[in-house]
């Protein structure tokens, strides 16, 4: 399977072997982007963004003394959308899954790569609200004082208050999304896991497998079927026998 769409990219990072790794990749898994050019350091990024527009840029969080966020700061809004790429899993990987188009860890595999590069085709646009969403998860999130998470679809970002997630629900590799006074989810393509790691700071447990609930959304427990919590939508969510011992915490 090969990348679509006919788009631009830039790269900035500043190992020249990792720079070089991801256009490999990018010439055999995905042709049709065209790779405009590459920086080591902000400064070289923002000379040539400033005045050549690229549809994806793949930035490096950690660099020298610097980071991706340094250049996101001086960008104009929707300059692209932003990919990130990074051996640093620990360092502002939360920030990134807030609101960044898509991550990549280091080593990229190729399959990871065509999926995150597919995803900017399916909104060609770049979203003005993204870099201002990146900047603040990034200033907010040792704090705890994200107030929005940005959840892609497949045709837009939708950009949601914490507090209004009732709950969360899994089917393999997607996440449903159950907000406040809305019927209908918003599907995420990421796994619950992610999302459980992200949320859990602000009132999230994982109740069931299957099952991301707001504690500050639950209703009442319900000892019936093997026991359910009630969410305030009246939606039902079981809970499983090996983390019942969960409640007493809520």
């Amino acid at each position: 399977m090969a990348c679509m769409n006919n788009l631009t990219c830039y790269i900035v990072d500043d190992e020249q072997s990792a720079t070089e790794a991801l256009s490999v990749l990018m010439q055999r898994y995905c042709p049709h982007v065209t790779i405009a050019g590459n920086a080591s350091n902000v400064k070289g990024a923002l000379s040539f963004l400033t005045d050549h527009p690229v549809d994806i840029l793949f930035l490096d969080i950690k660099m020298k003394q610097e980071t991706g966020f340094d250049l996101l700061k001086q960008l104009p809004p929707a300059a692209a959308h932003v990919i990130f790429v990074t051996a640093h899993d620990e360092y502002g990987i939360q920030a990134i899954k807030f609101s960044a188009t898509d991550y990549l860890l280091k080593p990229v595999m190729p399959e990871e790569l065509i999926a995150a590069v597919h995803k900017v085709g399916q909104r060609k646009q770049a979203d003005a609200g993204q870099v201002a969403m990146l900047l603040q998860s990034y200033q907010h999130q040792k704090l705890n004082t994200q107030k929005r998470i940005a959840l892609p679809d497949q045709h837009q970002i939708r950009y949601v208050l914490i507090d209004d997630i009732i709950c969360c629900s899994a089917d393999n590799t997607y996440t449903s999304f159950y907000l406040l006074n809305e019927g209908k989810p918003v599907v995420v393509s990421k796994p619950i896991s992610e999302y459980e790691q992200i949320l859990s700071v602000y009132g999230f447990v994982r109740i069931h497998q299957s099952w991301l609930i707001n504690k500050n959304h639950i209703d009442s427990f319900k000892k019936a079927d093997g026991g359910y919590l009630l969410m305030d939508n009246k939606m039902s969510v079981p809970v499983s026998r090996q983390r019942k011992h969960l409640l007493k915490d809520l």
